[in-house]
C-alpha cells in the first residue's frame, strides 16, 4: 500500500509519497492526493504520457532524467524514472543495497523534484534490457543516457543501448549535454521512407509543445561533377541539387496542414545523410532519425545513419520507428 506523506496538503512545494511494494518513490504537486489511484492503477504503466528514463545513478544518466524532465513539462509527460537491479527479488527497502543506492535514490529524487508534473523513481530486479524494454511498452518514449560511464561505458554497453533502441516500442532519445542549451532547432533527417516520415511527425509534434522551429534536412550525393573547360561546373550537378530540392518539398508537403503553427525551414545537403545530421547538430537541441531509410542497409535493425548519429552527435538524439 501506498504511504503518504506526513505534510499537509495545504502546504506550499513538492509532497512524496513510496510504495514498499517497488521501491517507487512519487512526487505530485503540492494540494494534490498521491494515492488517489488504487494499488492496481498505480503499478500498471498505462499512461500514454509517461516518459520512462533508464537510470544507472551515473553523470550521463542525470542528464537524461534532467533531459526529460524538461520534456515533460511543456509537453505535459509524465517522468518514470527506472532503475535496474540484477538481484533474483525485487528490491525493497528491507534488502541490504551493496551500490550505495541511497544516494543514487537521493539524487534521483533531487532532479524530480525539478520536474513541473508528476515524476516517480523505482527499482525493479533484473538486466537492463528486459527492464527497459518492458517499462517501455506504453510509454511515450524512452529516454537513456550517452555511452561515456555507467552501463554503457564499454563495448558491451554500446551493444546493450543498441539492443534497446533497436527493439523498443516507442521513439528512444539518447540523451547528452547540448554544445548551444539555447538552441531551438530540431533537426529531422527526411529522406520518404516511412520512418523519415515517423521522425518529421515526432520532430513536429515537439516543436508544437515547445515553440522550436523544425529544420528538414535531405541529404543527396552529387556524384562526380565534371568541369567544363570554362570552369562550369556541369548542368547535371544542377539538376541533380533541383530534384534534391523538389523531393524534400514533397516530402514534407502536408506538413504545413497538419501543424500549422510549427515553422518547418528545408535544408538540402550535398553530403552522405551521417555527414549531414552530425554536422547540423552542433547547432541544435534534438536530432530526430528514423530506425533505417531507403539506404541499402535498410535491411539491418538499425541503420547505418542512425547508428552513426547516436554516437557522433553534439545534441541530444531521438530514434523514432
Amino acid at each position: 500500500m501506498c504511504r503518504r506523506s506526513a505534510r499537509g496538503a495545504d502546504q506550499v512545494g513538492p509532497v512524496w509519497s513510496s510504495c514498499a511494494t517497488c521501491e517507487q518513490v512519487t512526487l505530485v504537486r503540492a494540494g494534490t492526493a498521491p494515492c488517489a489511484l488504487s494499488e492496481g492503477d498505480r503499478h500498471m504503466n498505462r499512461d500514454p504520457g509517461t516518459i520512462v528514463v533508464g537510470y544507472d545513478g551515473s553523470a550521463e544518466a542525470d542528464v537524461a532524467l534532467r533531459w526529460a524532465t524538461r520534456t515533460a513539462g511543456p509537453e505535459g509527460h509524465r517522468v518514470r524514472a527506472v532503475m535496474a537491479d540484477h538481484f533474483d527479488t525485487a528490491y525493497t527497502s528491507a534488502c541490504p543495497d551493496p551500490t550505495g543506492g541511497d544516494d543514487i535514490v537521493s539524487r534521483a529524487e533531487e532532479i524530480l523534484a525539478s520536474a513541473r508534473g508528476t515524476g516517480t523513481f523505482e527499482r525493479q530486479a533484473g538486466s537492463v534490457i528486459p527492464v527497459l524494454l518492458e517499462a517501455a511498452r506504453e510509454a511515450t518514449m524512452l529516454v537513456l543516457g550517452s555511452q561515456r560511464h555507467g552501463w554503457a561505458a564499454d563495448a558491451v554497453g554500446r551493444s546493450v543501448s543498441q539492443h534497446i533502441v533497436r527493439h523498443a516500442p516507442c521513439p528512444v532519445v539518447v540523451a547528452r549535454a547540448a554544445p548551444r542549451p539555447e538552441a531551438e532547432r530540431i533537426i529531422v533527417g527526411v529522406d520518404g521512407s516511412r520512418q523519415s516520415r515517423a521522425a518529421l511527425d515526432f520532430a513536429c509534434q515537439r516543436a508544437h509543445a515547445t515553440h522550436e522551429r523544425v529544420v528538414a534536412v535531405h541529404a543527396w550525393r552529387p556524384g562526380r561533377a565534371n568541369v567544363d573547360d570554362r570552369g562550369h561546373l556541369s548542368s547535371k550537378l544542377t539538376q541533380r541539387s533541383q530534384a534534391a530540392d523538389l523531393a524534400l518539398r514533397e516530402y514534407v508537403r502536408d506538413l504545413n496542414v497538419e501543424f500549422p503553427d510549427v515553422e518547418i525551414e528545408l535544408e538540402t545537403i550535398a553530403v552522405p545523410p551521417a555527414q549531414a545530421l552530425t554536422d547540423t547538430s552542433a547547432g541544435a537541441s534534438l536530432v530526430v532519425t528514423g530506425s533505417r531509410g531507403r539506404s541499402v542497409v535498410s535491411g539491418l535493425l538499425l541503420g547505418s545513419v542512425s547508428h552513426h548519429v547516436l554516437n557522433q552527435a553534439h545534441c541530444p538524439v531521438a530514434v523514432v520507428h
